[in-house]
């Protein structure tokens, strides 16, 4: 069976766990050579075992992406190290990282400005710096997807103590559609995955009762290829939810108590 990302590569930002993991081996899986950024050696170490145990290449780059330094870099090492960016993934971010007490809710009135600040940078700039360093790339050969990756759920509704989350994830949601209509001419098709919930690391505090409504991981690797592969006449300015995307294609999934449990 054909491969379906043979001889494309692949950035992938927040690529040292989680998610960001997920898709870059989904990638790798499909026969693309794959860049992952992340901020933890250890973490960039291990993911680029994986995906050379794939027998693909890799590239790690240990940037911070709400720089355009840091985005930079990590554009211009993987051209240099991987010849070319056909798809780029911005994963990186979150929510309970990125404030002080890792609650799940922090009121507007609570939230520190340093708080705040962390959250948007850490979900919107990071988005907008790492665009911005790929698109003269991309815009050059004429070709190219970009992922970015919402909480649908915060972003079209705010929830009261998700004031932060909620704003930068609706602007990264607004930012995509945008870039959608600035560069479709160039051949470059930018869409928008919602993954659902996962159960990744800042999530293993729930209770069991909230498990069972979760995914695992790895549950996005067809939807994630499957936005790897579109163009502009495909579908551009768009957002996939990976459980809709399931369950158009009847794929069923146990959810993530029940396979960590059975």
């Amino acid at each position: 069976m054909e491969m379906q990302l043979e001889g494309k590569v692949a950035l992938v930002t927040g690529g040292g766990r989680g998610l960001g993991r997920s898709m870059a081996l989904a990638y790798a899986s499909e026969g693309a050579d794959v860049a992952i950024v992340a901020r933890t050696p250890s973490e960039l170490d291990a993911v680029g075992s994986e995906i050379r145990a794939l027998g693909r290449r890799t590239h790690m780059v240990n940037a911070e992406l709400t720089t355009s330094e840091g985005a930079n870099r990590a554009a211009s090492e993987t051209i240099s190290e991987l010849g070319r960016i056909d798809i780029l993934v911005n994963n990186a971010g979150g929510y309970r990282l990125f404030t002080n007490d890792l609650s799940h809710a922090v009121t507007v009135l609570n939230i520190t400005e340093d708080e705040w600040r962390r959250v948007m940078e850490s979900n919107l700039t990071t988005t907008f710096m790492t665009c911005k360093a790929v698109l003269p790339h991309m815009m050059e050969r004429g070709s190219g997807v970009i992922v970015n990756l919402t909480s649908k759920n915060v972003a079209r509704r705010g929830r009261a103590g998700q004031a932060s989350y909620g704003a930068a994830k609706a602007a990264v949601e607004r930012l995509s559609e945008s870039l959608a209509d600035e560069v479709k001419d160039f051949g470059i098709a930018v869409n928008i995955l919602d993954p659902g919930w996962n159960l990744t690391r800042p999530n293993d505090d729930y209770d069991d009762e909230v498990h069972k409504r979760m995914r695992l991981p790895d549950d996005i690797a067809e939807v994630a290829v499957h936005l790897a592969i579109q163009t502009p006449d495909t579908m551009t300015g768009q957002l996939v939810s990976a459980q809709e995307y399931d369950e158009e294609h009847s794929i069923e999934r146990l959810s993530a108590y029940d396979r960590l449990h059975s």
